[in-house]
């Protein structure tokens, strides 16, 4: 190798740590900037919170977030006296968490881009203006992939080291060790 590309490779590497660097301030930044809006907000030092992400916890509202990489233009939402905890590896971008009562996502679990997970449904028993939900917990197990653009809905639970196929609609539980794909999701 010559010493001027020693030398390209050498300034690439330190670029590249320092604008690493330059990321993470920016991430601590924002959580602190969350901490201080929000008191039921709660990261760890491990946690990455990405540019453009929209995270709100209404008053009585805990939000929660374990060595995750949450990554650009992520929604995270919890309501009033609702519980979100996200102990996941990954946030892909664009990806859409809501809590109403309880989402739950366990260790190590991937998520693709452009995922919804929401715990509530509209209530259909009522006229749509006045904008009523029904919600039941949504439990997502340990090491789980969600695949690109899946949704899941209220009141499922999916086992651990299972794998949610890309635009899968899931409106069922699925149980550990499984796979699952379609509209409506079903287990293969």
């Amino acid at each position: 190798m010559t010493p001027t590309a020693a030398l390209r490779r050498t300034v690439a590497k330190l670029l590249r740590g320092a604008w690493r660097l330059g990321e993470l301030a920016c991430s601590s930044a924002r959580k602190t900037r969350l901490r201080l809006m929000y008191p039921g907000f709660d990261a760890d030092r491990t946690t990455f919170i990405g540019p453009g992400c929209d995270i709100r916890v209404s008053p009585g509202g805990t939000l929660r977030v374990r060595s995750c990489a949450v990554t650009r233009n992520v929604t995270l939402t919890a309501g009033p006296g609702a519980r979100l905890s996200i102990e996941a590896h990954y946030l892909g971008p664009g990806t859409v968490v809501v809590a109403r009562e309880e989402v739950l996502l366990g260790r190590g679990t991937k998520v693709a881009e452009n995922v919804v997970i929401r715990d509530a449904n509209h209530d259909h028993t009522v006229p749509l203006a006045e904008m009523r939900f029904v919600a039941a917990p949504v439990v997502i197990g340990e090491d789980v992939w969600l695949g690109a653009r899946a949704t899941v809905l209220a009141g499922v639970t999916i086992g651990d080291h299972s794998s949610i196929g890309a635009g899968a609609v899931v409106t069922r539980s699925v149980p550990a060790d499984s796979r699952a794909w379609g509209v409506p999701a079903r287990v293969q």
